[in-house]
């Protein structure tokens, strides 16, 4: 379960991020008006910066965790197990209705 929120947030939190550098690139430099609107600015970019690496970083952690392999592994074999049982209980139906 803490591995889907944490998969949910970082997916939501990078949606962001892409979405923000996209804005960022393509939005054209104003002046500032002042120079303490301009140590804000520079600050909460400074903050932006950093939690895109760091979110960056954990996209990368998870990547090397190998999830999707393990999600196919797990989907295999839950597949292979639910077919056996399947066919256990169609032959159990089967034979209960046809006895002879």
């Amino acid at each position: 379960m803490k591995l889907i929120t944490v998969a949910v947030l970082l997916a939501v939190f990078c949606y962001g991020v892409e979405s923000f550098r996209l804005q960022k690139r393509d939005a054209e430099p104003t002046a500032p008006s002042s120079a303490w609107g301009n140590v804000v600015t520079d600050t909460l970019w400074d903050y932006w910066g950093k939690g895109t690496a760091l979110a960056s970083g954990w996209i990368e952690d998870v990547k090397s965790w190998k999830v999707d392999e393990k999600v196919i592994n797990l989907y295999t074999e839950s597949a292979t197990a639910i077919e056996t049982y399947t066919g256990i209980l169609k032959d159990q139906i089967y034979h209960s209705w046809n006895q002879q």
